[in-house]
């Protein structure tokens, strides 16, 4: 009797205790499921961190030159970074930094912060920003407020998001942060006017300084009278327009020697108005208010998206005239996500047990194998609570996974006690027995499964964050499955297995079982030629899926997708609000009521100190993002109809992002899938070979919608001062420029404060058109009378709109998205051919980047998790059947499987992904089970006196209901996440598909092909009747 054996006679002496015991593992289960964090995706700690670096209006060569070569000198003291890249903007300098995979970030992000601190006291620096770059820190919410009637208007709009809605929804348990973007700010504007300026010799300088000066609160001291001390202040802040309005900037002495004062009011207007924009919102086609809610870290999404959808209710009701529309949430999105996926294994588990119920014909056996999926499922969900996972689609997907393979280990256990039922045992004794003959095989098959994942240990970068949350919840269900086989099953069949078996039944599985053993021994009887032909098969299968190609993550067509509008450098946001406003109608007639939300931020879009912004942001940019229902078109539908009508525009680039999904955003893969660098030193020639390849790649069929980062920048009125003229006349630059602010925009001086609200006080002189810049008249100090154009001139100029930089070399980037009917693999390979056809010159390189660089990294690491996986699985068996040789027959079954994959695979000609790579790898461990349960058999039933061929034949028929049982309810279990959508179906679905199809294959070859190549491989021993087998021999 094995160790095993006795195992499983002390469940069926000790059967309530044993069931009382899974039930107490399933209880703690179910409260750990009821205490799992649910998200989208798991914690992926995408090694990149954001540098912002923000100095006033600077153009963006000053940026890079001043500031980039400097954080780049400074960023060379800290260990791990693999890479820098860099993007120089109009007053703005963003850094992307790219650590090692395995570099610990929290201490990366400290030693990055202490590098680049000393840039922070720099006075022409207004602020340094470090974050990490976490896609759980993007808002899980977007809200949008409107008023379709005009009442209340956006001003008062905007102050009913800012003091009602964001602090009662802050208050929430969960919520961080409300953002609020777009309505209208207020301002307290002084129009001043020139001439009453020059009439009391008053200059701009004066009137900006007694503002200041007037608008303080002052602490004069204590003082004490008696017991008291009283604090003594002066309150004179400005409250209302007014106080503005009174203010005495001089003093004038009239001809009878009285002195006069001249206020505020005296040399202009002052009115509360509202602010000029450089941004705005629309909200489903009307100007309104964006609302972005951020969580805290480590809350539930789910739980937070809930009890703010409940809270905005109660608040739309406070309300009157204004429309709150929920625009994006990441919650139901997660919701769908995974229920899709509960429903997904729901359905396969109960196929799987109508397969077992068909197959053993018996309730109770039914209920016993039954019994093993949730008992096991809870239990990984308890170690899942310990293991710091959350409820995710990858997560899910792995017990998904799981689900399919732990009922093999019950399905075989149950079928050798059902076996020894046959033969006359009681119900304990074939209990005991039974599962005895079987452990060392579903130990070895277990293991087997689970040492695939080990590799996971030493890969690194994204596969290794994929892998990581399938791997831990199938081996925690396959090992609780092992230990549901070894004990709770025996127990249970004591119970609720038959006592006999009915003749006929025993008799129809006899007879079948027979047939299928001569059949195997005609096979047996021509060795050579059924392995060369399963040679020949498994070669063409492996030479087809090579030629699929590979690629990181397949493209999704998800219901929610983005438009980006880029209008000609210059424009202001109301005219790129005119654009937008456009091409929302078109979604709208195009989606024919389908359109469920559409969000538009148009301009130049505050910075979000939660995470640095990388995009391109200005008056002449703009975002749409649309929101169709589950019956309407999909992205890429919209694209390919809009998409030629927008494209007359003139000087408009239209960007379809239709190609990505969140968890592609999650991962960091949603940028454009081909991305070609040029990188060099010299702008001139940067621009006009982009301009070369971008010319190229357009003419490509496997491409659209090409772009190049140099689209032109913004035209500039740039100043030339005479400083001999300057000089002669005491007028500086600043003077100059303070004059100049005034006359456009506005100068923002002092802030006007009401109750929790500060408006900025601003002057202005008038509005002033390019032509009349120069007659600009101002006044000196010393009260003298100049023009502009006395002392400077202006030169018209295009400035850079962006300047790339990517580990100390300027770069340009062409990027495009790939067409309809094409695929990753044939659009690269266009692409290097048609940059084979550009010639460099001296000092420009030319290379792919983004979503390529990352597929050569990820797939060189895949190939090693392969190899590993491979070999590790050839030391469990070789320890297994104490033999070098005959573990080569049990691995014969992947290459065997990888026909089915081909068959699976190759007719949608869709490339590898890294998913299905994942999926070869588990197949690697699943495969073998099949053929170490024959084998198992075929080595016992050799023990006993027979020869090997009749061994052989006899294991293929006796092994073939548990094998096919087995196949069949892991193909089920599996079958409806192949065929899922939603979000996250591009993430399980290849994988899905590669494990049946391979399944399937090497479930047919272990039947038919691997009896034949032991035989061969046996008689390189010829002396040699039997190997000891050490998996307790099972009798």
């Amino acid at each position: 009797m094995n160790s095993a054996e006795s195992a499983a006679r002390l469940a069926t002496q000790r059967p309530i205790a044993v069931t009382v015991m899974a039930f107490a593992m399933a209880l703690v289960g179910w409260l750990a499921y009821q205490q799992l964090p649910v998200d989208l995706l798991p914690d992926l700690q995408s090694p990149t961190v954001a540098i912002s670096i923000r100095s006033g209006d600077r153009p963006p060569t000053e940026m890079e030159r001043i500031y980039g070569e400097q954080l780049e000198q400074r960023l060379f003291t800290v260990r791990g970074i693999r890479e820098i890249s860099q993007v120089g903007r109009t007053g703005k300098l963003v850094a992307t930094v790219v650590f090692d995979w395995d570099t610990n970030l929290d201490l990366g992000v400290v030693d990055i912060q202490k590098a680049v601190g000393p840039m922070a006291s720099d006075p022409a620096v207004d602020e340094v920003l470090v974050r990490r770059f976490d896609p759980r820190q993007a808002p899980v919410l977007m809200f949008g407020l409107s008023a379709p009637s005009g009442q209340p208007d956006l001003a008062e709009l905007r102050r009913l998001a800012r003091r009602q809605v964001a602090p009662g929804l802050e208050q929430l348990p969960g919520v961080a942060e409300v953002r609020i973007t777009g309505g209208r700010e207020q301002e307290v504007r002084v129009q001043l006017d020139r001439y009453r300026m020059e009439a009391y010799g008053i200059t701009l300088a004066a009137i900006e300084a007694r503002l200041i000066d007037e608008n303080v609160d002052i602490s004069a001291g204590t003082l004490e009278e008696g017991a008291e001390v009283l604090l003594v202040r002066s309150v004179s802040r400005f409250r209302t327009p007014d106080d503005v309005r009174r203010v005495i900037v001089a003093y004038i002495s009239r001809a009878d020697g009285t002195r006069q004062a001249v206020r505020v009011s005296d040399v202009g207007t002052v009115a509360l108005v509202d602010r000029e924009i450089d941004h705005l919102v629309r909200v489903n086609s009307i100007e309104g208010v964006g609302l972005a809610i951020y969580k805290e870290a480590g809350a539930n999404t789910v739980e937070v998206s809930r009890t703010v959808r409940d809270a905005v209710v109660g608040l739309a009701q406070d309300l009157p005239n204004v429309t709150l529309t929920e625009v994006s949430d990441d919650a139901s999105l997660v919701v769908a996500a995974l229920d899709d996926l509960q429903t997904a294994a729901g359905a396969g588990i109960l196929l799987a047990i109508a397969v077992l119920a068909l197959f053993l014909r018996s309730i109770g056996a039914t209920l016993v194998v039954s019994a093993a999926v949730p008992v096991s499922i809870l239990a990984a969900l308890f170690l899942m609570r310990f293991g710091s996972q959350s409820l995710n689609v990858i997560t899910l997907g792995g017990l998904a996974l799981g689900a399919g393979m732990l009922v093999d280990n019950a399905i075989v256990v149950v079928e050798s006690i059902y076996r020894r039922l046959t033969e006359g045992d009681t119900r304990s004794e074939a209990a005991a027995t039974g599962t005895g003959q079987v452990a060392g095989a579903i130990t070895a098959s277990t293991l087997t499964t689970c040492v695939v994942f080990l590799p996971v240990l030493f890969v690194e970068g994204l596969a290794a964050r994929l892998i990581e949350g399938i791997a831990f919840t199938v081996v925690a269900s396959l090992l609780a499955s092992l230990a549901v086989a070894m004990f709770l099953i025996p127990a249970l069949a004591r119970w609720f297995m038959p006592e006999t078996i009915p003749a006929e039944r025993v008799d129809s599985g006899l007879q079948i079982r027979t047939k299928f053993a001569r059949f195997a021994l005609r096979l047996l009887e021509r060795p050579v030629m059924v392995v060369l032909s399963g040679v020949v098969i498994a070669a063409v299968g492996c030479w087809q899926l090579l030629g699929l190609g590979t690629e990181l993550l397949p493209s999704a067509d998800p219901r929610q997708f983005s438009v980006r509008i880029v209008g000609p450098p210059g424009q202001r946001v109301e005219s790129t609000a005119r654009v937008v406003e456009g091409v929302e109608s078109l979604i709208n007639q195009f989606g024919e009521g389908s359109v469920v939300a559409i969000l538009s931020e148009v301009g130049r879009l505050p910075e979000d100190s939660r995470m640095v912004r990388t995009e391109l942001t200005e008056e002449h940019t703009s975002r749409v993002t649309v929101r169709v229902s589950e019956s309407g078109p999909t992205g890429r539908q919209f694209a390919d109809q809009l998409a030629p009508i927008l494209e007359q525009r003139e000087s408009t680039d239209i960007d379809w992002e239709v190609g990505s999904s969140a968890v592609a955003s999650a991962l960091g893969t949603s940028g454009p899938p081909v991305v070609v660098e040029i990188s060099g030193q010299a702008l001139t020639d940067l621009r006009r070979y982009a301009d070369v390849v971008k010319i190229k790649l357009a003419d490509l069929n496997e491409l659209w919608n090409v772009r190049s980062s140099f689209e032109g920048g913004p035209p500039e009125l740039r100043i030339e001062l005479d400083r001999a003229m300057a000089d002669g006349l005491g007028v500086d630059l600043a003077t100059i420029s303070r004059v100049l602010q005034a006359s456009l925009d506005g100068r923002d001086v002092t802030m006007l404060s009401t109750g929790d609200e500060e408006r900025p006080v601003t002057l202005r002189l008038g509005t002033t058109s390019r032509d009349d810049l120069g007659s600009v008249i101002f006044q000196t100090n010393t009260g003298r009378k100049v023009a502009i154009g006395e002392v400077a001139r202006f030169v018209e100029a295009e400035g850079a709109r962006e300047i790339f930089r990517q580990d100390q070399r300027r770069t340009a980037l062409v990027t495009a998205q790939i067409a309809e009917g094409s695929n990753h693999p044939n659009a690269v390979r266009a692409v290097n051919a048609a940059l084979a056809e550009v010639s460099l010159p001296a000092g420009l390189q030319i290379r792919l980047r983004g979503e390529e660089a990352e597929r050569v990294r990820t797939f060189a690491e895949l190939r090693l998790a392969a190899i590993l996986a491979l070999v590790l699985v050839f030391m469990v068996l070789a320890g297994s059947f104490e033999s070098l040789i005959h573990p080569l027959t049990v691995l014969a079954a992947i290459p065997l499987g990888l026909i089915g994959v081909a068959v699976a695979l190759v007719p949608g000609g869709q490339p590898i992904g890294v998913m299905a790579m994942l999926g070869l790898i588990v197949l690697a461990g699943v495969a073998v089970n099949d053929a170490v349960l024959l084998l198992a058999t075929a080595r016992r039933l050799m023990t006993e006196g027979r020869s090997r061929i009749d061994a052989l034949a006899e294991a293929t028929g006796i092994r073939l209901r548990p094998i096919i049982m087995t196949t069949l309810t892991t193909v089920l279990v599996l079958l409806p996440l192949a065929f899922g959508a939603g979000e996250g179906a591009e993430l399980r679905t290849p994988m899905a598909i590669t494990i049946i199809g391979g399944i399937i294959a090497s479930t047919l070859g272990s039947l038919f092909f691997l009896p034949s190549l032991y035989l061969l491989l046996d008689r390189l021993h010829p002396g040699r009747r039997s190997d000891s087998y050490v998996v307790n021999q099972a009798r």
